[in-house]
């Protein structure tokens, strides 16, 4: 094995969220960084994708105003973040709808659950006092999913807000979705200030709001990016690490595994040192998430840039119009996407025409992420980004932290995992 220089020389395997994070966060410190990406794209499970001439994105994302680190990290590369930000509201046509006033927190909740429209009395106070007791009151146990946290609740408030919350969240259904991580959700959303509660919406595609410009940023420090570079093997001693490519081999002094989970066991396997690691992650299963993109005549938008929906495969509809400029497209996005019915985007438009007519569709495409995210379960076993290997570290929203896999915990893994690194160095 070829031995690296003198001076560190860092690799990321992953351009998604998490090693963009991890590699730019490198590079400011000075390090010499190498980010590989196997696709053409960089982003991950959060990317853009063209498709006959149109932008699109493989799914839609919306960030909590509670999502500080992702929220640093755009906001610091460019002049414009490119983010949408509002007001919790959460209207579903014309069963309910709840809009959070600018109030403190948690007071704008409790105002926002007390004013909701298609909840009687009864409902409302229900949902209040079970939301203070959620903020304020003890830990909850790591064996609890969401179904059984929230089995004293109304079936209507289940039904139309807790329920739903949960999956867009955890992309998990509540039957088997960790009740202490969606607490988690809840309390960074409205347990501080109550902008923390405020919906992100990108106004431009998922690449070029945070890994583009990432990338460019690590270019300009004299780092490199590099692109269709798919890592197939590893090999590791005690002062240097080997990245096996189709065209050649590469030697590093250290490496941040900035893969997806279920990619992780593919190149630790013959680690012993990251045994620990590669067994909590073979036995997670996985959530797909799926998005139609519908095209309606340009001149139809939604009264509201998102609206969630009912009783069926899709729980929310976003209007590109409005968010990225594309007059009449909309994205119905189902989470937890599993067994979908092959006319599910039929299905959803149905969803949408209960209470909106939106007119005769155009086109439309379906994008399916089978494996969008790991289920978020009780008691999951996630990974430390420190390993038992001194010159390797893991990257990724799997890793041990608060929230479920989402692009804050991405983000705050990659710059954690950086941050390990740059102690060591």
């Amino acid at each position: 094995m070829n031995r690296p220089q003198a001076k560190p020389h860092v690799a990321i395997v992953g351009g998604g969220w998490a090693g963009c994070a991890a590699a730019l966060t490198l590079a400011e410190a000075g390090v010499s960084v190498t980010l590989l990406e196997a696709s053409r794209t960089l982003g991950g499970r959060a990317r853009v994708v063209e498709w006959e001439g149109n932008t699109l994105d493989n799914g839609q994302h919306i960030l909590l105003g509670a999502y500080g680190q992702t929220l640093q990290l755009i906001e610091r590369l460019q002049a414009s973040s490119g983010l949408w930000r509002l007001p919790l509201s959460l209207r579903q046509p014309p069963d309910f709808s709840l809009d959070c006033p600018r109030l403190p927190a948690p007071l704008h909740l409790l105002a926002g659950l007390l004013g909701a429209q298609g909840l009687n009395w009864r409902e409302k106070l229900a949902a209040a006092r079970w939301a203070y007791s959620l903020l304020h009151g003890a830990e909850v146990s790591d064996q609890l999913s969401v179904n059984q946290l929230t089995r004293e609740q109304p079936a209507k408030l289940n039904r139309l807000l807790w329920h739903p919350l949960c999956i867009s969240a955890l992309n998990t259904p509540p039957e088997t979705a960790s009740a202490r991580v969606f607490r988690n959700v809840i309390r960074a959303a409205f347990g501080g200030r109550n902008d923390h509660s405020d919906l992100l919406l990108p106004r431009r595609d998922l690449t070029a709001l945070f890994p583009a410009p990432a990338a460019a940023r690590i270019a300009a420090l004299g780092g490199s990016v590099r692109l269709s570079s798919r890592v197939s093997a590893l090999a590791a001693s005690s002062d240097a690490i080997a990245l096996h490519t189709r065209d050649e081999t590469l030697v590093f002094s250290h490496v941040i595994l900035a893969v997806a989970p279920q990619h992780l066991a593919d190149l630790a396997a013959p680690l012993p040192e990251l045994q620990t690691a590669v067994n909590a992650v073979t036995s997670y299963g996985y959530q797909a998430i799926a998005t139609a993109y519908v095209q309606y005549d340009p001149g139809f938008r939604l009264a509201s840039p998102l609206l969630a929906l009912a009783d069926g495969p899709a729980q929310f509809v976003f209007d590109r119009g409005q968010s990225h400029a594309q007059p009449g497209l909309l994205a119905f996005v189902a989470s937890a996407a599993a067994d979908l019915p092959a006319d599910w985007m039929d299905r959803a438009e149905a969803q949408l025409r209960r209470s909106i007519d939106p007119g005769p569709v155009r086109w439309r495409k379906a994008i399916v992420e089978k494996q969008a995210t790991y289920a978020c379960t009780p008691a999951l076993a996630r990974p430390a980004n420190r390993t038992h290997h001194p010159r390797i570290v893991l990257s990724g929203d799997y890793t041990a932290g608060a929230y479920p896999a989402t692009l804050e915990s991405a983000t705050t893994s990659g710059v954690q995992s950086a941050q390990t690194l740059i102690e060591q160095l």
